[in-house]
């Protein structure tokens, strides 16, 4: 009880400032019609969520960091209270399920891994870890990144070569570059494809250091 409790807490705290961002600028279940228009159907992606807990367990684990097993969410009072990310009702209504887990590193909690969608399947990954001013954990911010769009995506990065960057530890970069030099309160990508799926990667400054997202959907 304890454990889940302390998930639900991470539910409310920073996934929520993660998803945020998503009502507005990030394409969610984007499933087209035989009329090129938007359906009311979610664009699920091509994985359990079993498999992509698994999968980036064990990555992580490799970079001694820990993944906990999920806090799964499925019922409609849980749904709606930890899990309502979305500010459009129709989309937000697909949701039916979603899971949470924390990752710890050398230096403790470093953040969530959360996915919505239905029990079957997720739509929506979104991982928000948290860095101090001094960006000490930048190494396994990237390293998180890297294993969760490795994993969820594809493992293609050097073929396709998304916007230009020849590595995602490059991109990051430029992200953390231009958004220390703007000082703006937050700095994102646009939405990038990549493989058949597409991701975002945003930075905002908060009270503890930075808050780093990354979001993938179909």
């Amino acid at each position: 009880m304890k454990s889940k409790k302390y998930v639900y807490l991470g539910i409310s705290g920073a996934a929520i400032a993660a998803i945020i961002i998503v009502i507005t600028q990030f394409n969610i279940f984007p499933v087209m019609n035989q009329g090129n228009q938007p359906s009311s159907q979610v664009a699920f992606l091509d994985f359990s969520y079993d498999e992509a807990h698994s999968d980036i367990k064990s990555a992580l684990a490799l970079h001694h960091i820990n993944m906990t097993n999920p806090i799964r969410l499925s019922s409609q009072s849980d749904v709606h209270q930890y899990c309502n990310f979305l500010t459009d009702p129709k989309k937000q209504s697909l949701v039916t399920y979603c899971t949470s887990t924390v990752l710890k590193d050398r230096l403790g909690f470093l953040g969530e891994v959360n996915m919505v969608g239905s029990p079957d399947m997720p739509g929506l990954v979104v991982v928000a870890l948290q860095s101090n001013p001094m960006l000490t954990n930048y190494d396994d911010v990237k390293t998180v990144f890297g294993v969760v769009v490795n994993n969820t995506i594809c493992q293609c990065w050097e073929k396709e070569v998304p916007d230009g960057f020849l590595t995602l530890s490059a991109l990051v970069d430029k992200l953390r570059d231009t958004h220390l030099d703007t000082k703006q309160p937050t700095t994102s990508t646009h939405v990038i494809p990549l493989g058949n799926k597409h991701f975002k990667i945003e930075l905002t400054t908060n009270e503890s250091g930075y808050l780093w997202k990354l979001l993938v959907s179909k």
